[in-house]
């Protein structure tokens, strides 16, 4: 829907200034707040014909407008662009991740308590799975009976440690013999690449260390590649400040899905790639338990490859232009910290 200069500034207007105080907004106030150069009558007229076309809504008789989720609909689709953070801002983001310990687990954590005091929001961010990083060692560590220990390394310094039960009991020299030939064609070698042909290409075993080799593989492949990200979340304590979540039962609604990492980890991961920010307002969002709230995300990379996301979760009456350039920003620098994290 297209609207007119006149309106669309009206509705601009309204809806930074429910933003900002969460009061309905009246034509009066509109007209002693903002130079808009047009008589309150006039401003009247063009919110009732804003409230016709369902933009407005007015919750209680003879009170001001505020927004619909069609309006921040709008608003982001046509009217917000996001704006350069300032330098102050900036400079505070890059020294901060500068300071961080060199570990993915910090780095993960730093962003996301970032993202929440810079918006004031929930923050949530979903870390790199291993399965999405190349292979360097496998060792093999006997643990007790047929128990042993699979002690997953890759290249970008990820680690993942695998408990498995073998059919027969082996020792720490077959466990070396078996941890060195893994290594011999699992080296640079994505998991996602691990397959059972790998093992007819072995001359040097055995039928019985063949066979090993044939039980390990697929439980080291589909562990890697089931394994669900890591969910990093801070900020929730925050909504409380906000007067729409002073019903403590629809923050218990967001509590549910933030505990849920599978969900949390779907809802990050949008696959709408033609956006750099991905934004999903109140009814938008699938899960019934978000119709409340305003999610923003963005993904982040490591060598051109997407490899986790982050976002904000917050009310409707989100400020989307500052959220939205708070994400890009941090967007870049964590994909440069990653590179230098990650890529040694």
């Amino acid at each position: 829907m297209d609207l007119k200069e006149r309106k669309k500034k009206i509705l601009e207007v309204i809806i930074k200034d429910y933003i900002n105080t969460a009061e309905p907004v009246g034509s009066r106030t509109l007209s002693k707040r903002y130079n808009l150069g047009i008589s309150p009558a006039t401003i009247r007229n063009e919110m009732a014909d804003l409230e016709d076309l369902g933009f407005l809504m007015q919750p209680h008789t003879s009170s001001g407008r505020i927004p619909t989720q069609l309006a921040y609909r709008y608003y982001v689709d046509e009217i917000m662009q996001i704006q350069k953070l300032a330098k102050v801002v900036r400079n505070d983001i890059h020294n901060g991740y500068l300071k961080i310990t060199r570990e993915l687990d910090n780095t993960m954590n730093h962003t996301a308590k970032v993202l929440s005091q810079l918006t004031n929001y929930t923050s949530v961010v979903l870390s790199p799975r291993v399965s999405c990083f190349n292979c360097k060692h496998v060792q093999i560590v006997p643990l007790i009976k047929e128990r042993v220990l699979l002690i997953v390394v890759t290249y970008e310094g990820m680690a993942k440690n695998i408990e498995m039960t073998l059919s027969q009991e082996i020792d720490t020299t077959l466990a070396l013999k078996l941890s060195n030939v893994l290594n011999s064609f699992l080296k640079n070698i994505s998991f996602q690449e691990i397959n059972m042909e790998l093992v007819d290409q072995i001359q040097e075993l055995s039928p019985d260390e063949s066979n090993l080799l044939r039980e390990i593989l697929p439980v080291l492949r589909d562990t890697l590649m089931e394994e669900a990200s890591d969910i990093h979340s801070m900020g929730l304590t925050n909504l409380f400040n906000y007067p729409e979540f002073s019903d403590v039962e629809k923050i218990r609604h967001l509590v549910n899905v933030i505990e849920e990492k599978p969900l949390l980890a779907g809802i990050l991961s949008n696959d709408d790639t033609s956006q750099v920010i991905n934004i999903s307002i109140g009814d938008e969002n699938d899960n019934e338990n978000l119709k409340e709230f305003s999610i923003i995300t963005t993904t982040y990379e490591l060598e051109g490859k997407t490899v986790g996301a982050f976002g904000v979760i917050g009310p409707t009456r989100m400020n989307y232009d500052n959220v939205s350039s708070v994400l890009d920003y941090i967007r870049n620098e964590l994909n440069t910290n990653l590179t230098k994290l990650l890529m040694k």
